[in-house]
């Protein structure tokens, strides 16, 4: 199964930033023989175990992928000036899943093993989905997410070198869920291989996460995003 596409996306500029940013983003979902998969949210991976249950009810599936965390440069938002640049490197991740009708459960755990400052995230997430129309889905769910110290410190701390240069306050902040939210897409197919999807979100930024210096002092905790994008399939 392969699915292409392209999509227009407007969210914040940076996590905690009350800037919005209009971003052109690839799509791609591909998925061999329901075990190596490749798409635009998790990247590259492979189920490595697959439970169903014999009645039909549910199907458990477990394994482990590899995505890359893009860098957060100083340049790219005056609200980052002094804060310098945060790198870029590969995250190394392992995911479970469960679903039972209409209803899934998710958890996905990430590890960037680039740069060990950058630290890890875990999220837990549940989705609901429904056929609104002959060609028209729609998926929605909660999701949350956990981060570690090292991740935290990156993106949200601010060292004594960094608020002499920001002029934020110094702040270091520790593990912690950092956000919650809620998101939706609706897919509408409009031909044999096409289709429109249309996604939105909201997260809230919690924890040390919403009293860093940098999100009350030039951002917000609010976070949303709106995207539009056309899919085809090629096979």
């Amino acid at each position: 199964r392969v699915t292409v596409g392209g999509m227009g996306m407007v969210a914040p500029s940076f996590e905690g930033s009350d800037r919005m940013k209009a971003r052109a983003l690839p799509m791609v979902d591909v998925e061999w023989r329901e075990t190596v998969f490749l798409d635009t949210r998790r990247g590259l991976g492979a189920n490595l175990l697959t439970l169903r249950d014999p009645n039909g009810r549910g199907t458990f599936r477990a394994g482990a992928l590899v995505n890359w965390r893009f860098a957060r440069d100083e340049d790219d938002d005056s609200d980052l000036r002094g804060l310098g640049d945060v790198k870029g490197g590969a995250d190394l991740g392992a995911f479970a899943n469960y679903d039972f009708g209409p209803f899934g459960l998710g958890s996905l755990g990430r590890k960037n093993v680039s740069h060990s400052e950058l630290g890890a995230t875990i999220e837990v997430s549940a989705r609901y989905r429904t056929r609104l129309a002959e060609r028209t889905m729609l998926v929605v769910g909660p999701a949350a997410t956990w981060a570690d110290s090292d991740y935290m410190r990156s993106y949200f701390g601010v060292t004594a070198a960094q608020a002499r240069a920001s002029g934020l306050t110094a702040y270091t902040p520790s593990s912690g869920f950092k956000d919650v939210g809620l998101s939706g897409a609706v897919i509408q197919r409009f031909a044999e291989n096409w289709s429109l999807v249309g996604n939105a979100g909201y997260s809230r930024l919690i924890g040390d996460a919403a009293d860093a210096p940098l999100v009350k002092q030039r951002g917000s905790p609010n976070q949303f995003r709106v995207g539009l994008g056309v899919t085809y399939r090629l096979f």
